[in-house]
């Protein structure tokens, strides 16, 4: 996933103490040898650095699960060239999981650096849609909703978060979303 080039990050949805709570309540500092006492004064590096990996865009896995929908890719070839008319692809509710384990290096009396994985699954569920396809962009999409469980742990303690969204707020399409590989793109005259 990309930083952020929009509002709705996975990070609006996790509160800076939430993340705390999860890296002291999942024991993960424990893991690292020669803490000992040192473990509260890590115990919020560690959380700024996991709340940092979070600054993503919310939306784009969506973006990348259509980008491998057979008949999307379809649709971005047949009007790849631009003189034709688009085409519009129907998709049924669906859901798209994303799973994710983002890390956090902890370093402490100059040894070597100790891994802390944590676990970030999303889970979206998307009413049926219209989506329209022209120049090989996905340009269009019709209105309609998506709800999201966000999941975060560490070593069997976990918390979850639900939310829906106008699938709009997720997956801005400003000027097309690129459904091919970019070298498709580079062969088109200009």
């Amino acid at each position: 996933m990309s930083p952020s080039s929009h509002g709705v990050t996975i990070a609006a949805h996790f509160n800076p103490t939430e993340v705390n709570d999860l890296v002291a309540n999942s024991k993960v500092l424990e893991l690292v040898p020669h803490l000992g006492p040192a473990g509260r004064l890590v115990s919020a590096p560690v959380t700024r650095a996991l709340a940092e990996t979070f600054d993503r865009d919310l939306g784009d896995p969506i973006l990348w699960a259509w980008r491998t929908h057979r008949e999307l890719k379809e649709a971005a070839t047949a009007t790849l060239a631009g003189t034709g008319s688009p085409e519009y692809v129907t998709l049924a509710k669906h859901e798209i999981s994303s799973i994710h384990h983002p890390e956090v290096d902890v370093i402490v009396d100059r040894q070597a650096p100790v891994t802390i994985t944590f676990d970030l699954t999303l889970l979206f569920t998307l009413d049926g849609l219209l989506l329209t396809v022209q120049s090989g962009l996905l340009i269009g999409l019709s209105p309609g909703t998506c709800s999201v469980d966000l999941t975060l742990g560490a070593h069997g303690f976990d918390f979850s978060r639900s939310a829906k969204y106008a699938l709009q707020e997720l997956v801005p399409l400003h000027t097309g979303l690129r459904l091919l590989p970019a070298s498709a793109y580079a062969r088109q005259p200009v």
